[in-house]
């Protein structure tokens, strides 16, 4: 089972009379796709949990570290692709963790900015070396080029992915 993973998913003969109008193609691709994703998040997973994180929680540490300034929560939401309430979730357990705090937003007193702690920029810090230093190890079984061309082709699928939903 364990080497079942590093096996690509398959799309079975007679996919397309089965679906007509279908792509076993564009299906094998996307189901692989979604696989090689998941299995990015699980690695990035173990990696973060010592730091009691998960991959989301790593994400807003990480948004937050990269910011200028202080982030409102539906900002953070869009960047991750994820709804306020789940973005709310994850404010609080990085709150009671002292790794954000929530500030008074200075030209409206209806919102929040969401800022670093000492405490989250150093956890975030730490996290980030190690994921980062892994994240290289990884994508090197692509060469540089392939790496490219890789991010060319997932930019264009996600400008096409971000337009289905529009």
């Amino acid at each position: 089972m364990a080497n079942e993973i590093h096996k690509p998913i398959r799309i079975a003969p007679g996919f397309e009379q089965k679906f007509p109008g279908a792509s076993a193609q564009a299906t094998e691709t996307a189901m692989n796709l979604v696989r090689t994703a998941d299995l990015l998040v699980k690695r990035i997973g173990e990696l973060v949990q010592p730091f009691d994180l998960t991959p989301s929680s790593g994400l807003v540490l990480g948004m937050l570290a990269d910011a200028a300034e202080p982030l409102p929560p539906n900002e953070i939401a869009a960047r991750l692709i994820i709804s306020r309430a789940t973005v709310t979730g994850l404010l609080d357990s990085l709150e009671r963790r002292g790794y954000i705090e929530r500030r008074p937003h200075a030209g409206d007193r209806r919102m929040l900015l969401i800022a670093l702690t000492d405490a989250g920029r150093a956890v975030a810090q730490q996290f980030r070396e190690v994921v980062h230093r892994r994240q290289r190890e990884w994508l090197g079984a692509l060469s540089e080029r392939e790496q490219k061309q890789l991010l060319a082709t997932l930019r264009r699928l996600q400008g096409a992915l971000g337009e289905a939903g529009e």
